[in-house]
């Protein structure tokens, strides 16, 4: 019996040291289980926080910087062996650059700047930030990378069809930005053989997508060539240009102004003459400093010797007044003077007739010293000058006889009707 309880002793003893092993275990388990919970919960809170890429999008051959930022947003400090950015398409000038990191601290960050290079078609890639964990695991992340090789639109707005050695003449162009992203330091440098620009470059600077902007610059040309007009901008650091050309055409273009008088008149008595009238530009260029008077063997006399207009626009008129002595003179000189926009002065003589009677001219002889640019040079001697043809003309015809032979006729006609000339005709015959 002492026999049998021993065994049983012996039995629960057992019992109870395997209970106590088997709870000793889990224990070691439960532990173990946390601390590597603790490791794995650090590099967990480890994410990026921040991209950018410098130009947002590329073009093709562009160069590129990609910033990434990684924050640790944990209470422990993380070790961090290698970064890298991996990609089949896009190459990554820096490769390597970060293959030893470290520690990245709790509520610390790290930067990581990639200079990648887009030698590949429109399209958008997608390179893989890795970051390789020193204890255990890694993190990845693909990153969005556009390539648009779309370029500045550039076109000529306003351009003259023939050009004129020696002159300037404008040219206006349109530059617009179909891109997506905006780009920089936009400039226009004109240039070409025998070309002599107004200006050696013209700044746009920044174009946003979708803006549009005009500029407007004077070419010289010695002599027929072709005009290169060259776009250069900025993608981010990247230079890149656009080149458009535009064939230089030498011509005789009537563009300058053309000075016409018209509605003249002469008043006066004696030997002191009042020739009033309109000036017009008939030209498609500005007349400066314009002014009126008369020429030799005329005089100009007090109180308007000299009338002057001032400038004249396309197509704009003037009225004047100016007094002179023209004894014995049947036509005056009238000189009418102007400059263009580059100071080189102009005049144009047109005679006028020296009779008192109202008359009125759109023009004038050229001739005796009419000094003008080629649009003016020319003209048929006392071309446009109709009017004071017509004017003259009327002077000459006996216009009072006339009207009193018409004013007879009318008398007789009326005596005729109402019987006058028979009741005349019978008292003479009684």
């Amino acid at each position: 019996m002492m026999k049998g309880k021993r065994t049983a002793t012996k039995r629960y003893l057992t019992l109870s040291l395997l209970v106590i092993l088997i709870t000793l275990g889990s224990i070691c388990t439960l532990v173990s289980a946390a601390d590597s919970t603790t490791e794995t919960s650090s590099e967990a809170y480890v994410a990026i926080t921040n991209v950018t890429l410098d130009p947002s999008i590329l073009m093709q051959y562009d160069q590129g910087t990609l910033a990434v930022r990684i924050t640790n947003s944990g209470s422990s400090p993380v070790k961090i062996n290698r970064v890298e950015l991996l990609s089949e398409e896009l190459d990554v000038v820096n490769y390597q650059t970060y293959d030893k990191v470290g520690v990245l601290g709790a509520s610390n960050s790290l930067f990581f700047t990639f200079l990648i290079e887009a030698d590949v078609k429109d399209g958008t890639y997608f390179p893989i930030f890795y970051v390789d964990f020193t204890d255990s695991g890694s993190m990845r992340y693909p990153i969005a990378v556009k390539v648009d090789n779309t370029a500045l639109m550039v076109s000529v707005v306003k351009s003259p069809d023939t050009f004129t050695s020696g002159e300037e003449d404008k040219i206006t162009l349109s530059i617009s930005n179909p891109r997506d992203n905006e780009v920089n330091s936009v400039k226009v440098v004109p240039g070409g053989d025998g070309i002599s620009p107004s200006q050696s470059a013209v700044f746009v600077g920044t174009l946003k997508p979708d803006e549009e902007r005009q500029v407007t610059f004077g070419i010289t040309p010695e002599k027929a060539t072709i005009l290169a007009l060259d776009v250069l901008y900025r993608n981010g650091p990247n230079q890149h240009n656009e080149t458009i050309t535009l064939p230089v055409t030498l011509g005789n273009r009537k563009v300058a102004a053309e000075l016409v008088v018209n509605n003249i008149e002469v008043t006066g008595g004696g030997a002191s003459l009042t020739i009033s009238g309109d000036v017009t530009n008939a030209g498609l260029k500005d007349a400066k400093s314009v002014t009126v008077t008369v020429g030799d063997p005329a005089r100009a006399i007090d109180p308007d010797p000299v009338y002057v207009v001032g400038a004249l626009e396309p197509d704009d008129f003037s009225s004047f007044e100016i007094t002179c002595m023209a004894p014995g003179l049947s036509q005056i000189p009238l000189v009418v003077s102007y400059r263009d926009e580059e100071g080189e002065t102009y005049k144009e003589t047109f005679d006028v007739s020296a009779h008192i009677f109202g008359n009125s001219t759109t023009g004038g002889s050229a001739a005796g010293g009419s000094q003008g640019p080629p649009s003016l040079q020319g003209r048929p001697s006392g071309g446009g000058i109709g009017m004071m043809g017509f004017g003259s003309g009327i002077s000459k015809i006996p216009v009072i006889p006339i009207l009193i032979v018409i004013i007879a006729i009318i008398g007789v006609l009326v005596a005729w009707r109402r019987g006058y000339l028979e009741k005349i005709r019978e008292r003479f015959s009684k």
